[in-house]
């Protein structure tokens, strides 16, 4: 939009126009503005919304951090269930990774912090009065022990609850290491080697999905055989492997189905597997007492990995 300039001869003034939908001194309109705020609701990337209302992608960035400002924190109440998590956010956080929150209940957002480490995180919710505090019921989080001290510390009448993802992820990190440690043992020519190369992926589906009843031509193998078939033949190069295997699927089963006697019995039982696997299950039983109020809990951090994934596709 251009100003235009005007010349006053009674008293020798020069003043521009003015008018409500312009703030003084600009050239933007506050309906652009307030259009821009509505975008960026929206997971798009500000050069995005620059270009559909005209504006510099820089203004749009402007818009955003004044309206930061608007939402200032309530330090007289927290939600009853709160989901915590870290993500990579921008290059003006102080850390490597930002800590986020959210409602477990409403999925909104609670903050944003451009850091993580323990210190800083007592400091910031020592800042909600002890009501607000006590309010709190249950933790969301993974093994991360910053967020298991931050609730001992910061909520005195909180339970934690480990993400059952998380666990689950753990778990087939631990299983995938295990292969590729394995199959390094096999020449790189080898029909075993590329075999638990091209098939990792299958090795993770769990047992009783696989499919059992359709026979289709694999590669690396001389005959028609079913999925199943592919994965019992993997597991039979090493018994080291199947038992990593079969300590897996126990323990992934056991948590998907919260049967929490099958989850104990899975430490009883279980021998032969690997140092990968036996690390990730050191670690699990020193979180007994989180991991018990995952499967007594309808709680995960689904919700907050969602938001996490439209952080990243804006990024």
């Amino acid at each position: 939009m251009n100003r235009r300039n005007f010349h006053c001869k009674q008293c020798q003034t020069t003043f521009l126009a003015q008018t409500d939908l312009v703030p003084k001194h600009c050239t933007i309109s506050n309906p652009t503005r307030k259009e821009c705020l509505e975008k960026l609701e929206e997971p798009v990337s500000l050069k995005h919304i620059a270009n559909e209302l005209s504006p510099s992608d820089s203004f749009v960035g402007r818009e955003l951090m004044h309206a930061v400002r608007d939402f200032r924190s309530n330090w007289h109440y927290l939600p009853e269930v709160i989901l915590m998590d870290e993500i990579k956010s921008t290059k003006s956080a102080t850390g490597a990774m930002s800590f986020e929150s959210m409602d477990a209940q409403t999925h909104e957002l609670i903050d944003l912090l451009p850091f993580r480490t323990i210190h800083q995180l007592e400091k910031h919710f020592f800042h909600f009065d002890q009501a607000a505090r006590e309010r709190v019921k249950v933790i969301v989080t993974d093994m991360n022990y910053t967020y298991l001290k931050l609730a001992k510390t910061v909520f005195p009448n909180a339970i934690v609850v480990m993400d059952k993802f998380h666990i689950i992820n753990a778990l087939n990190r631990a299983f995938n290491k295990t292969r590729v440690r394995l199959m390094k043992q096999f020449a790189p020519s080898s029909r075993e080697f590329r075999a638990l190369k091209s098939y990792w992926k299958l090795l993770l589906v769990p047992s009783e999905q696989l499919d059992f009843e359709h026979f289709h031509k694999w590669t690396n193998f001389p005959y028609w055989i079913t999925a199943t078939d592919v994965v019992h033949s993997l597991l039979s190069l090493d018994s080291e492997l199947k038992q990593t295997y079969e300590v897996l699927n126990h323990l992934r089963t056991a948590i998907q189905h919260k049967d929490w006697n099958n989850y104990n019995a899975a430490f009883r039982k279980a021998e032969g597997f690997s140092e990968e696997m036996s690390s990730i299950i050191e670690m699990l039983q020193t979180h007994h007492e989180e991991i018990y109020n995952t499967f007594i809990t309808q709680y995960s951090n689904g919700p907050l990995e969602g938001s996490n994934n439209k952080i990243k596709a804006i990024k």
